[in-house]
């Protein structure tokens, strides 16, 4: 018997190892059909995915994320917020759209809709067998990637994902997420500070121990801590000019 979408969802994890099996081209035109059908926000479709094949540009890619994935995949989709279509449409119609295509709303609009359209991809890939890992990476140098891929103005590259048949060395296992009365709230948001705290405390011990097992004791950090290192850093501070010079979010 199929399993369940939700039983999909349980097992999901990110796989960083791949076979060298390359996607057919039926599966990559499925996997985009696939994101295409995905909400989109009042019928916007602000998103476009471009798939990599050239061996030269995944390689100047995975020297922008630092990710040796980048290249050893069945596949590589970069996902980007697309306006450009609607700039044209826009010319073409003598319209008035500028100051939607440049609101902070817009941005929202563009960014909602890609993550959808790649949920849908993800899902889909997981269900036909394969393992994916998305890229947040390719944003450490966005105008580099954006020269590499052509992007014209209006078009923003947020993310990439690495499609492939998992390898026997992948031995990794779904991370446990935040509890789900940490997550979910009935009517009003639960902003008891003690109550939070002491819901994170109890999940930091269970991560810490989920490290220490998958390591061997090689590691041992609390979801707090790598948390706190991580958004303790200044990253990618260049982000709002890459976006005010592709026309986002200067209004």
């Amino acid at each position: 018997m199929k399993q369940s979408v939700y039983d999909l969802t349980q097992q999901h994890r990110s796989i960083r190892q791949f076979k060298d099996e390359p996607l057919s081209k039926e599966t990559i035109k499925k996997l985009v059909q696939a994101g295409q059908m995905a909400s989109t926000s009042s019928y916007v479709q602000a998103y476009s995915i471009i798939g990599i094949s050239d061996p030269e540009i995944k390689e100047a890619l995975k020297e922008i994320s630092g990710q040796q994935h980048v290249v050893d995949n069945g596949y590589l989709f970069v996902f980007v917020i697309d306006y450009y279509r609607h700039h044209l449409i826009n010319e073409a119609t003598e319209g008035n759209m500028k100051p939607s295509l440049e609101s902070a709303e817009g941005l929202l609009v563009g960014t909602i809709d890609v993550a959808l359209a790649a949920e849908n991809v993800a899902l889909t890939a997981e269900d036909m067998g394969y393992g994916i890992v998305f890229l947040g990476s390719l944003r450490n140098d966005v105008a580099k990637v954006s020269e590499l891929l052509g992007l014209p103005e209006h078009v923003f590259p947020l993310f990439g994902m690495a499609v492939g048949v998992p390898s026997e060395d992948e031995q990794g296992s779904p991370k446990q997420r935040l509890p789900f009365e940490h997550v979910f709230h009935e009517n009003k948001y639960q902003s008891a500070s003690t109550e939070q705290l002491e819901q994170i405390k109890q999940y930091d011990e269970d991560i810490q121990a989920y490290y220490e097992q998958r390591t061997n004791g090689q590691r041992s950090e609390s979801w707090s801590a790598q948390i706190s290192k991580m958004m303790g850093q200044k990253t990618r501070p260049d982000i709002l000019d890459r976006l005010n010079e592709k026309g986002f979010i200067k209004r």
